[in-house]
């Protein structure tokens, strides 16, 4: 196993493998963010997903939002090279990734307002004035 890569307990690269082990249920937290967007908001035109990890939620959700374009964000280079490899080329033409980066210091042009933003167990590993930060830098899109 390699060094810790990102802020979670698992490398990047068994993240995947290991996530239910540490949180149960964890494919629940996608599915029903998933199904809360499809009711409230049918079909987003920008969806900002600030802790992409490996890209599993945006997998998952380019199947139900044919129209909608996604911006991937995470601090890890790691997970972010995990995302562009587990979507496919085509997937990809509908996703933008930033560079690592936290969502504190996310910037977006004013082309690229999200309807949608997520953060699903990304921010819990933060402390709590930088919680706060990236609570209110996403607010001001």
């Amino acid at each position: 196993m390699q060094d810790n890569d990102n802020s979670s307990s698992h490398s990047s690269e068994d993240y995947d493998l290991q996530i239910n082990d540490t949180i149960p249920y964890y494919e629940s937290f996608h599915d029903e963010t998933i199904n809360i967007i499809k009711t409230i908001l049918k079909e987003p035109k920008i969806w900002l997903d600030t802790g992409c990890g490996t890209g599993t939620l945006v997998k998952k959700a380019i199947k139900h939002f044919n129209n909608t374009n996604f911006i991937l964000a995470d601090p890890s280079v790691e997970m972010l090279n995990l995302a562009r490899s587990k979507l496919s080329k085509q997937q990809q033409e509908k996703i933008k990734f930033l560079q690592p980066i936290v969502t504190s210091k996310i910037s977006l042009d004013d082309d690229l307002k999200p309807d949608v933003i997520t953060a699903i167990q990304a921010h819990h590993y933060m402390s709590r004035d930088d919680r706060f930060k990236a609570t209110k830098i996403v607010t001001i899109f």
